[in-house]
C-alpha cells in the first residue's frame, strides 16, 4: 500500500509540475476563436464561390488558414511564460511569410520544385524555432514543435495545391497523416496500457523503446515516406490498371517486409539487451514471472505493430482510391480499373464435360506408361504420377486446329443470386512448332447457343496471343443448376510465318476461369491487414523465443532464418518435389530414400545422391515452418480476387495463434533455463 501510495504521489506530482506550464483560460480562448474563425471563413467563402466565382473564395480561404496559424500559433506560444508570445507567434509568422515571398519568386522564375525547397525550409525553420523557444518548459516541447511543423507543412501543401501540384500536394498530405496518426496511436495506446499490471507495464515500455530504437526509427520513416510517395514513381504513360495494380502489390509487399525486419531486429535486440545490460533483473525483481515479462514484450511489438498495420493500410487505400481517380488512357483501361482491380472477385476454373471419361483416360495413360517405361516411376511413382497428370490437364486445354472442346463451370448460383456480370478471362497461348507468338481466332457457344451475335451472324474471335483478354458475360447465361457450358471451336488460323493451323491452348488456372464479384475492394484490403498482422504475430514469437536464449547476433540470425524459410517454403517444397519419395509409412520413405541416394551413388552420381539424402534436413524444416505463400492476400488484392473467408480463419489460427503458441513456449523454456545472473570467472 506504501509503494502504490508514493507513486500515486509522484504521479499527481508532475501533472501538477506540467499544468504549471499551461494557460488553460488562453487555451480554451484560442481553442474558441480557432473555431469561430475557421467555420466563418469556410463557410463564407463557399457562399463566395457559388456567387462571385473561385479566385475570390481561394483568397478567402488562404486568409483564413492565414487567421487559424496566427490564432493557434499565439495560444501555443503563449503557454511559454518566460517571453512575450506575440514576439514569438510574429516571429514564427514572418519565418512562414518568407518562405512564402520566395517560394512565389521561385514559381515567376519558372521552377516549382524550388519554390517547394524554400517552403520547406520555412517550415522546417518554423519547427526549429518552437524547439529553442520551448527549451524551458520542456513538458510541451515536443508539442509545440509538432504543431508548429505541421502548420508549416500545410502551407507546403496549398502552395503545392494552388500550383496544381495535385499529386505531390496528395504525398506530402498522406506523409502528415500518417505521422499524424502514428503520434495520435502512440499516446492512445500509452493511455490503455496505463494500468498496474506488469504485462502492460512491460507492454508500455517496450513500446516507449521501440519509438527511441534508431534501426526501428529508421525503417519507421521508409514506411511512412514509401507509401504515400510511390505513386510519384509511377509511369505516367502507362495504363492506369497496371500501375493500380503496381502499387497495391509494391506498397502492402514492401510494407510487409519492413515490418517484419522491423520486428525481428527491434525485439530481438531489446530482449538481448535487457539480458546483457542487466535491466532485466529490475524487471524481473518485481512481482512479475519470466513469461508474464515475454508476453508483455510480445503484446507491446504486437499492439506497435497493429498501428502501423493499420496506417499502412489506411494509406494504401486512400492512395489506390486516389491514383485510380486520375485520367486513365481509354474506356477499356477504365473499366479494368472500377470492374478488375478494385473489386473482390470470385474465380471459377472450368471442369470437363465428362469428368469420369476424362478420369478413366488418364488412368489408362498412366498405366500404359508404367508398362512401356517402368523406370520413370521406379524412384518416385506419386510424383511421376501427378506429372503425368499436369501433362494430361494441358492437353485437356488445349483446342486443337478444326477442334471443338468444351468446358463447364460448376457452382455459379451464388452469382446467379448476385445478379453479377460474369467476366470471362482468357489468356490462349499459340501451340505451334512453326511459331511462339500470334494471333489465335476461334468461336464460341455459351450453353449450346452461338456467342457473340451480331445481325444473326455468330462472330468469331481474333486475338493476340499470351495477352489477358476479358468477355462480359451476362449473368442469365447460368442455368437453373448454377451452371455454364462453355464451348471453343478453333478456327484453323494459319499464322504468318506458319504453314499449318495452331493449336490454340489456355493455361491451367489463369488461362480460362470466369470471375464475379463476390466482395468490396475495402473487405479484401482489411482481410489482407489482417494476414499480414498474423504473420507478424508469428515473427515477433520467433524472435522472442530465438532471443530467449541466444545472443543478440545468433538470435537475429535465426529470426530472420525462420522468417524467410517461412517466406520461401512453398518455393523450396516445389523444387525438391523430385527428390521426394512417396511411401505408404515414414520407414517407406527412409528406406526408399536410402536406396534411391545408394544407386545414384553407385551410378557416380554424387552430386544428386547427396541431394538426396539432404532431403531428410529440407523435410524436416519444411514440416516444423509454415508456408506465408499459402495466405498470399496481397496478390489476392493487387489483382481484385477475393481472399476467402476460410482461409483468412486458417492463417488466424495457425500463424496467429498456434505458430506464436509454440514459440512462446519455447522461449518460456529458454528463458527459464536461463542463468541470467553474470558470470564471475
Amino acid at each position: 500500500m506504501t509503494e502504490m501510495s508514493s507513486s500515486t504521489t509522484q504521479i499527481v506530482t508532475t501533472r501538477r509540475q506540467r499544468n504549471q506550464f499551461i494557460s488553460w483560460p488562453h487555451l480554451r480562448s484560442s481553442l474558441i476563436w480557432l473555431v469561430a474563425v475557421a467555420a466563418i471563413g469556410l463557410a463564407a467563402s463557399h457562399l463566395l464561390e457559388v456567387q462571385a466565382g473561385k479566385s475570390a473564395a481561394d483568397a478567402l480561404r488562404y486568409t483564413t488558414l492565414f487567421l487559424a496559424i496566427t490564432i493557434s500559433a499565439h495560444g501555443l506560444f503563449v503557454q511559454n511564460s518566460n517571453e512575450s508570445a506575440l514576439r514569438h507567434t510574429g516571429l514564427f509568422l514572418s519565418i512562414l511569410l518568407a518562405g512564402q515571398l520566395a517560394a512565389e519568386a521561385a514559381v515567376r522564375l519558372g521552377s516549382v520544385s524550388l519554390g517547394t525547397l524554400f517552403l520547406g525550409f520555412a517550415a522546417a525553420a518554423a519547427g526549429r524555432h518552437a524547439w529553442r523557444a520551448f527549451s524551458s518548459t520542456p513538458q510541451l516541447r515536443p508539442l509545440a514543435t509538432w504543431l508548429t511543423s505541421t502548420a508549416g507543412v500545410a502551407a507546403v501543401i496549398a502552395f503545392l495545391a494552388r500550383h496544381d501540384q495535385l499529386l505531390l500536394a496528395t504525398a506530402f498530405t498522406g506523409i502528415t497523416g500518417m505521422v499524424i496518426g502514428c503520434f495520435a496511436g502512440l499516446a492512445g495506446v500509452r493511455a490503455l496500457l496505463s494500468s498496474p499490471n506488469g504485462t502492460f507495464a512491460v507492454a508500455r515500455v517496450t513500446i516507449d523503446e521501440a519509438v527511441r530504437m534508431r534501426a526501428a526509427l529508421l525503417l519507421l520513416v521508409l514506411l511512412v515516406v514509401l507509401i504515400p510517395t510511390l505513386p510519384l514513381a509511377l509511369d505516367h504513360t502507362e495504363r492506369l490498371e497496371y500501375r493500380v495494380q503496381f502499387f497495391l502489390s509494391w506498397s502492402l509487399g514492401s510494407a510487409s517486409l519492413i515490418l517484419s525486419l522491423l520486428t525481428i531486429v527491434f525485439t530481438s535486440s531489446s530482449i538481448c539487451g535487457d539480458i546483457e545490460s542487466f535491466r532485466i533483473h529490475m524487471t524481473l525483481a518485481k512481482p512479475l514471472q519470466r513469461w508474464e515479462y515475454l508476453l508483455g514484450k510480445w503484446l507491446g511489438v504486437m499492439i506497435f505493430n497493429f498501428i502501423l498495420v493499420g496506417l499502412t493500410g489506411i494509406g494504401t487505400y486512400t492512395f489506390a482510391k486516389t491514383l485510380a481517380g486520375t485520367q486513365a488512357t481509354d474506356a477499356i483501361d477504365r473499366e479494368a480499373v472500377d470492374q478488375h482491380i478494385l473489386a473482390a472477385r470470385t474465380a471459377v476454373t472450368p471442369s470437363p464435360a465428362s469428368p469420369t471419361e476424362r478420369e478413366q483416360a488418364i488412368e489408362a495413360a498412366i498405366n500404359k506408361l508404367e508398362q512401356d517405361a517402368p523406370d520413370y516411376f521406379r524412384n518416385n511413382p506419386a510424383a511421376a504420377r501427378s506429372r503425368v497428370r499436369f501433362e494430361y490437364d494441358w492437353a485437356w486445354h488445349t483446342v486443337a486446329p478444326d477442334m471443338v472442346s468444351t468446358y463447364v463451370f460448376h457452382n455459379l448460383e451464388s452469382a446467379k443470386a448476385r445478379n453479377a456480370p460474369l467476366q470471362l478471362q482468357l489468356k490462349p497461348r499459340v501451340n505451334n512448332v512453326e511459331i511462339d507468338l500470334a494471333e489465335v481466332r476461334f468461336a464460341m457457344w455459351l450453353n449450346g447457343r452461338p456467342w457473340p451475335m451480331q445481325d444473326g451472324v455468330h462472330l468469331a474471335q481474333t486475338l493476340p496471343s499470351q495477352a489477358d483478354h476479358i468477355f462480359s458475360l451476362p449473368p442469365d447465361v447460368i442455368d437453373e443448376e448454377g451452371n455454364l457450358e462453355i464451348t471453343f471451336e478453333n478456327k484453323n488460323l494459319v499464322s504468318a510465318g506458319a504453314t499449318i493451323p495452331s493449336a490454340i491452348t489456355f493455361s491451367p488456372g489463369d488461362g480460362l476461369r470466369l470471375l464475379y464479384r463476390a466482395g468490396s475492394f475495402r473487405g479484401n484490403v482489411l482481410k489482407c491487414l489482417a494476414v499480414i498482422w498474423m504473420k507478424l504475430s508469428l515473427v515477433a514469437a520467433a524472435s522472442i523465443a530465438a532471443a530467449s536464449f541466444l545472443g543478440s547476433s545468433t538470435a537475429l540470425l535465426l529470426a530472420l532464418s525462420i522468417y524467410f524459410g517461412a517466406m520461401g517454403s512453398g518455393f523450396i517444397r516445389d523444387a525438391l518435389m523430385q527428390y521426394n519419395i512417396a511411401a505408404g509409412s515414414f520407414l517407406g520413405v527412409v528406406m526408399g530414400r536410402m536406396s534411391a541416394a545408394w544407386e545414384l551413388f553407385l551410378s557416380g552420381r554424387f552430386y544428386e545422391a547427396g541431394r538426396m539424402l539432404l532431403g531428410f534436413v529440407t523435410d524436416f524444416v519444411l514440416a516444423i515452418l509454415p508456408a506465408f505463400s499459402n495466405y498470399d492476400a496481397i496478390g489476392s488484392v493487387a489483382n481484385g480476387l477475393l481472399f476467402p473467408l476460410n482461409d483468412l480463419v486458417a492463417c488466424c489460427a495457425l500463424i496467429g495463434v498456434a505458430y506464436p503458441l509454440g514459440f512462446g513456449l519455447v522461449g518460456w523454456a529458454g528463458l527459464a533455463r536461463r542463468d541470467l545472473l553474470p558470470s564471475t570467472t
